[in-house]
């Protein structure tokens, strides 16, 4: 079942597994243009955007080594991915790639590579085991894989089938980066704005998981709204954190906002709190991603150790760079909020976010004096505080919660709905009414 497309819009997908099972266009939310950044042309490839734009020796990636990546020297690997990928490798526009392995400058230019090339990214987490690889795999249907030579093993036991794995970072001579590929520049394929670039799944805590798809459009929509409005980024910035890739909270902050600003990102593969206190001071980072939890284990080391303040202390303790820190991945406790305040003189964003929603789309009030509970919605969406049957609650009354829509996902398999798609069913999921399950939303909508 091929979705109808609005007259002038055409997929640039040659597997149209992913946009099949989108739901029928009367089901998903109202999409509303009102800001002005998030009028995208029809025509969008998410990949090229995010590399087109600083000059090429400006640094685009760093690492804890010392080795920095130029935006000229991000594009010409990522063009030799995508070259690799569409020839040697056989990838079509509309592919599932999987991707896994640590946080890398050549884990973040796989993705890069993959959405260029007109693919769809399904990022995976470097320790999810081996049943649970296979499940989404199954789900998503994906047949190529790029991962980290370190991380393969598991990957390899889920014996997936008719799953092709190529590794990258090996001495094999057919390891990704060491199969030719010719040194021209990759022409991006032509997506529509609304192809799917990535599918993301939820954690399963409730069950199966759930694959989440986003479109291109939406990728920049997220850093064109809360970033851009709430982070406001310079060039200048370096952005780091804990949260990996394969969570779409760490794709957005330290992947798709950086390279959106034309700044840089350092990408660590060790990210625990003594990590991030030492990468902070040695490369100066200037925002900050993590979760409370980190935020509570660093200020106990801070506590901990020699330097009296943050601002002017030691060098394995300066944290004068940083000047916006960004909490989410779980609840962020008022006394850690006012902790940290008082040691830094920041105020932590304290985000609320969703898979299903790519990033955050509930970032405080920038006056709040406290974790605000009560978040706002960001610039690119609107409130609504609805029951589980869909039907408006006042803000803040019993079974509400906040709910704003810059970018929702197209979910599957939906609750109610018995299709586990991808298994070799031949029917699309279904949504189940009521609920705002199929959409890419790129500014303030009202769901219906």
């Amino acid at each position: 079942m091929n979705v109808p497309r609005p007259a002038g819009h055409r997929s640039a997908h040659v597997d149209t597994f992913a946009r099949d099972h989108l739901p029928p266009p009367e089901q998903w939310p109202d999409l509303r243009f009102d800001l002005p950044e998030l009028r995208y042309p029809e025509r969008l490839n998410c990949a090229a955007e995010l590399l087109a734009g600083p000059d090429a020796g400006r640094p685009a990636f760093r690492t804890p080594a010392g080795p920095v990546w130029t935006y000229g020297e991000l594009r010409a690997r990522v063009d030799r991915l995508a070259h690799v990928l569409t020839g040697a490798l056989g990838v079509v526009p509309g592919n599932r790639v999987l991707l896994r392995g640590p946080t890398t400058p050549w884990l973040a230019a796989c993705w890069l590579a993959v959405l260029k090339a007109g693919a769809i990214a399904v990022t995976v987490l470097a320790r999810q085991r081996p049943h649970e690889l296979r499940t989404m795999c199954e789900m998503a249907r994906v047949r190529h894989a790029l991962c980290d030579v370190r991380a393969v093993e598991d990957l390899a036991k889920a014996e997936i089938p008719r799953l092709r794995i190529t590794t990258y970072g090996g001495d094999a001579p057919d390891d990704l980066l060491r199969r030719p590929a010719p040194d021209v520049p990759y022409g991006a394929v032509d997506t529509a704005a609304d192809d799917v670039a990535l599918i993301a799944f939820t954690s399963g805590t409730t069950g199966r998981p759930k694959g989440c798809m986003h479109l291109h459009r939406d990728v920049l929509a997220a850093a064109d709204t809360f970033s851009r409005h709430v982070l406001r980024p310079q060039a200048d910035d370096v952005f780091a954190g804990s949260p990996p890739l394969g969570f779409t909270f760490g794709l957005g902050g330290l992947l798709v906002f950086p390279l959106r600003a034309g700044a840089s990102t350092l990408l660590l593969e060790q990210a625990g709190p003594k990590q991030l206190l030492g990468a902070i001071a040695a490369h100066r980072v200037s925002v900050l991603f993590t979760a409370p939890t980190a935020y509570r284990a660093m200020l106990a080391e801070l506590d901990g150790g020699d330097a009296p303040a943050v601002r002017g202390a030691s060098p394995a303790h300066d944290l004068s760079s940083l000047r916006r820190c960004v909490s989410a991945g779980e609840n962020l406790p008022a006394a850690t909020w006012r902790a940290w305040h008082e040691r830094t003189g920041l105020r932590l964003i304290n985000g609320i976010g969703a898979t299903e929603l790519l990033h955050i789309f509930t970032p405080p009030p920038t006056s709040t004096s406290g974790p605000a509970p009560r978040a706002c919605p960001s610039p690119a969406g609107r409130r609504a505080c609805r029951t589980s049957g869909a039907s408006p609650s006042p803000t803040g009354g019993p079974g509400s919660s906040p709910c704003a829509a810059r970018s929702a996902a197209a979910i599957w398999p939906t609750p109610g709905s018995g299709s586990t798609c991808g298994t070799g069913g031949t029917s699309p999921a279904t949504p189940t009414s009521g609920r705002a399950t199929a959409t890419s939303v790129t500014s303030p909508v009202r769901t219906t």
